[in-house]
């Protein structure tokens, strides 16, 4: 019960008495006090007793109100322990996001790293690829003249080889001449005269192919490089050899072997060793084409 109550409480009994002694004193005075001051005291012993009851309900509504209060302070005490977790789980939570803001700043910059990366790598390879391609059209053209080039040098080389057979043929038709002439000059009782014979004409022998190919000029050369059955040489194509040439290697007055050609280089050319040789090739040994 409140004090405010517990005040308005008194002087409503305070009333109460005043009032009682006040109507009794009045009615004291009438003819017919006696029978009204035994209502009066009816009256105040209902009061009374009312006054009582009164008293006991707000007693009781005092402990209701006391009870509910306690529970009321009961359950702020869990809010508050509530409120107190909630902000440490807050408090983490907060480290948790401020964490994750930094990780994912990290992350952004070493994106942004990588994709800076990406795109030099991918300009680089843009580079490669347009340097590749001009590569590649630079050998198709290359190898194109060079088909061109071997077409020609093919063409020579038949030609020559015609020729060299021809020139072949010739010497052999004026060995015989010579050697007619000679036994003419003998039977005819008179020494054989060192006359120059005139190549006869028409003695060409057309579409007769070598067996190697023939340098129109002498090639001269040396080992540079011995590795297994394989003999690379110091001259090329720029000096005539041409691929399918044999070279006789010496070494000073000595006959070391054959080399028969199968790769050849504007100033280098390489091959195997055919036959037998006499002793094994080393570097600095010479070349010369066999004619």
């Amino acid at each position: 019960m409140s004090t405010l109550t517990k005040v308005f409480i008194v002087v409503l009994v305070v009333f109460s008495i005043a009032f009682t002694t006040m109507t009794v004193s009045i009615v004291a005075q009438s003819t017919d006090w006696q029978d009204t001051a035994k209502k009066y005291e009816e009256h105040a012993k209902v009061a009374d007793t009312n006054l009582r009851n009164e008293i006991a309900a707000s007693a009781a509504t005092e402990a209701t109100l006391r009870d509910s209060i306690k529970s009321h302070l009961e359950k702020i005490g869990e809010v508050e322990g509530q409120l107190k977790t909630n902000g440490a789980e807050m408090a983490k939570l907060r480290s948790d996001i401020a964490k994750a803001e930094s990780e994912k700043s990290s992350s952004e910059a070493m994106s942004r790293g990588l994709l800076a990366q990406l795109q030099i790598a991918d300009a680089g390879r843009s580079e490669y690829r347009k340097q590749r391609d001009e590569i590649e059209k630079r050998n198709i053209e290359l190898e194109r003249r060079n088909i061109d080039l071997n077409n020609r040098v093919n063409e020579q080389t038949a030609s020559i080889a015609v020729l060299m057979e021809q020139k072949r043929q010739y010497d052999q038709q004026l060995s015989i001449l010579k050697t007619e002439n000679e036994k003419l000059a003998r039977s005819a009782g008179r020494p054989a005269g060192a006359s120059v014979l005139e190549t006869p004409a028409g003695m060409a022998m057309p579409n007769v192919t070598p067996l190697t190919p023939i340098s129109p000029t002498p090639v001269r050369g040396k080992i540079l490089e011995v590795s297994g059955n394989l003999v690379t040489i110091s001259v090329g194509s720029a000096d005539g050899v041409k691929e399918g040439m044999v070279f006789l290697i010496t070494r000073g007055d000595q006959y070391v072997g054959d080399l028969k050609i199968s790769t050849v280089n504007p100033s280098q050319s390489a091959g195997r060793m055919v036959g037998k040789p006499t002793l094994a090739p080393a570097q600095g040994d010479q070349v010369k084409d066999a004619r």
